[in-house]
């Protein structure tokens, strides 16, 4: 398939500089549990269909040089779901990590971190993704 590019809006966030060391895999899989809870969460706020918008991560952005998780309008110029999503990034991560901490499950699921089988190395993605939504938590 040929590359796609699409002019649109994004929230972003990045952890902290000088946040405590994480192996390059643990870093990968809460970031991909962030992923996924964010895309669940956000909607709640926005009132849109999740296919309204995309989250993406990397491990070292192009831009912030940092990891760092991206949610984008998934419309050419955007419909401004980013910008509410900066306006509401407190309640956005609080309600994040209600989600996770209140799934019944012991190391994570389908409902809070997402697909296990995303998830490579770990047998807590749970753990990993609270461990990063607490760092963005005490930043903020």
């Amino acid at each position: 398939l040929p590359e796609m590019e699409m002019h649109t809006t994004a929230y972003w966030v990045s952890l902290p500089e000088g946040m405590p060391a994480m192996s390059q895999e643990e870093l990968q899989n809460g970031l991909l549990g962030l992923s996924n809870v964010l895309a669940n969460a956000a909607p709640i706020y926005l009132m849109c269909s999740p296919g309204d918008i995309r989250v993406v991560h990397q491990v070292r952005s192009t831009f912030t040089q940092r990891p760092t998780v991206y949610i984008y309008d998934n419309y050419p110029g955007g419909v401004g779901f980013s910008d509410k999503l900066y306006e509401l990034h407190g309640e956005l991560f609080e309600t994040a990590a209600a989600m996770v901490e209140g799934c019944g499950c012991e190391s994570g699921c389908p409902s809070c971190v997402g697909p296990l089988n995303e998830f490579t190395g770990t047998d807590d993605p749970k753990g990993l993704t609270l461990r990063l939504i607490k760092l963005i938590r005490q930043e903020a």
